[in-house]
């Protein structure tokens, strides 16, 4: 007689038991034949209030011990694995765990395309232990896979592409618009609605996202670029690219609009991270004494402030950390030494509405104040002169410190010495320079290229002056 082979038993339990929590939510199952399954054992229509959909999943099911791991499950992927990246249906992994008789299951499409993004080839589906499929959790799980499905409808499949090519899931109210610049890079602008800012994606930065608002557009622009071309981050765009961004970017004002009834935006904590990030990078840049004076003032807080004591204590544990975070320029410290620099300059950071810009969402307050009131652009009396002369050199406006004796036209033209008591990155316009001057109160906003004209000086400028020795 012919013999049942012992591993049908508990495949069978697993498709009867996740057909079974299927069409008892009235989504409609249909099983592979056995002689057809290629890596397929069941097709699921999902519905909507009793109405059949358009959205269609495959699902590989597998029962039994053998599937389990130490963190959860895995589904060897065989010969199917392009087949499952590639079909124009995805592919789920689910597996039933006959101690349990629970149901776990993992987008096998989705971990197989995230591979590829970063050259990374597959050997199994892994399914976290936590990601369980039952009654309770059924809603949820038809409500993420009919929004993943949603990817390959309409424009939405251009959108997929580009989420794939850039390493990230649009929304499907996002808006989404491509650019290939003249040395063939691709370029994203990612709006997301009701968000205060957008997103710019770039193969060339690896496709680290840099987020901007309306700060970045200001009309004066900067020196030597075009009227309105952005900086994003340290990333200075070509005329092309720029004028594609801040197209797109107008183009798109609508939709930082909040939308009445829509669910709440979360806050972008990615973006959080980077605005915080630039802006002590940039503080570091323009005043290279700052980690002195917070370290200073955390010291004076700490005294009698026992919960920040102890958390100063912990954080500078790390001899290495602290020493890079003493000596070392933001570009050259690890990621430790960035955490601590940034702990010893910022206070807190204040999270407001999502819908704000992202310089009003985010508001920074330091352990060191600024040393003086701030003016903007258009407060200046006069210019910068541009007279050289055996004992003049340029400085850029980022580069000025105090002591420095830089020359100033006035209104008419006429050229008079001026010394520079302070320099600081400024609050109102981040990522800009504020240098004050003696005898001139106005006029103490600039990007920090600008040039100076100041004396030359014949001793050494050191960038981490009044950094070491403090601790």
């Amino acid at each position: 007689m012919p013999k049942v082979p012992d591993a049908r038993r508990p495949s069978r339990a697993a498709v009867n038991a996740l057909r079974a929590l299927l069409e008892r939510h009235n989504h409609v199952v249909q099983e592979v034949d056995g002689q057809n399954d290629f890596g397929e054992d069941q097709h699921v229509t999902f519905t909507e209030d009793g109405e059949v959909t358009g959205d269609l999943v495959k699902i590989q099911v597998k029962g039994g011990r053998s599937w389990r791991r130490a963190d959860g499950y895995a589904v060897p992927i065989g010969d199917h694995g392009k087949t499952w990246a590639d079909g124009n249906i995805p592919v789920l992994c689910v597996v039933h765990d006959p101690d349990t008789d629970g149901l776990y299951w993992a987008n096998a499409t989705k971990q197989l395309l995230s591979a590829r993004r970063v050259g990374e080839v597959l050997k199994t589906i892994t399914i976290s232990s936590s990601a369980k499929l039952d009654d309770e959790s059924i809603a949820d799980f038809v409500a993420e896979m009919r929004r993943y499905l949603s990817r390959y409808r309409g424009n939405r499949i251009i959108q997929a592409q580009l989420g794939d090519m850039a390493g990230v899931e649009f929304g499907p109210s996002d808006i989404v618009q491509h650019h290939v610049n003249v040395f063939g890079e691709d370029l994203i602008f990612w709006q997301r609605r009701g968000e205060g800012f957008a997103t710019l994606l770039h193969s060339d930065l690896d496709w680290c996202p840099l987020h901007m608002g309306p700060e970045h557009f200001h009309p004066n622009g900067r020196p030597g670029l075009l009227v309105g071309i952005p900086v994003a981050g340290d990333a200075i765009l070509s005329t092309a690219e720029a004028q594609w961004l801040a197209a797109c970017f107008d183009a798109a004002h609508w939709a930082r609009e909040p939308v009445d009834g829509d669910p709440p935006l979360q806050t972008n904590v990615d973006a959080r991270d980077d605005y915080v990030a630039t802006r002590v990078e940039h503080r570091l840049r323009v005043e290279p004494d700052v980690v002195a004076r917070s370290i200073r003032e955390l010291r004076a807080e700490a005294a009698t402030d026992h919960d920040l004591a102890a958390v100063a204590a912990e954080v500078e544990s790390d001899v290495e950390a602290c020493a890079e975070a003493l000596a070392k320029s933001w570009d050259e410290m690890s990621n430790r030494a960035r955490r601590l620099a940034t702990f010893y300059l910022v206070r807190e950071v204040r999270v407001g509405s999502p819908a704000l810009p992202i310089d009003e969402q985010f508001r920074i307050v330091w352990r060191c104040a600024r040393p003086a009131p701030e003016y903007g652009f258009d407060a200046r009396v006069g210019r910068p002169s541009d007279r050289l002369s055996s004992n003049r050199e340029f400085a850029r406006a980022a580069k000025l410190r105090p002591g420095d004796r830089i020359y100033w036209l006035s209104r008419h033209g006429n050229e008079r010495g001026r010394n520079v008591s302070a320099v600081w990155d400024s609050e109102d316009t981040p990522g800009t320079v504020c240098v004050l001057f003696d005898q001139l109160g106005l006029g103490d906003t600039f990007w920090p290229e600008e040039r100076f004209v100041r004396k030359a000086s014949t001793k050494p400028r050191s960038s981490s002056s009044g950094v070491g020795g403090v601790a």
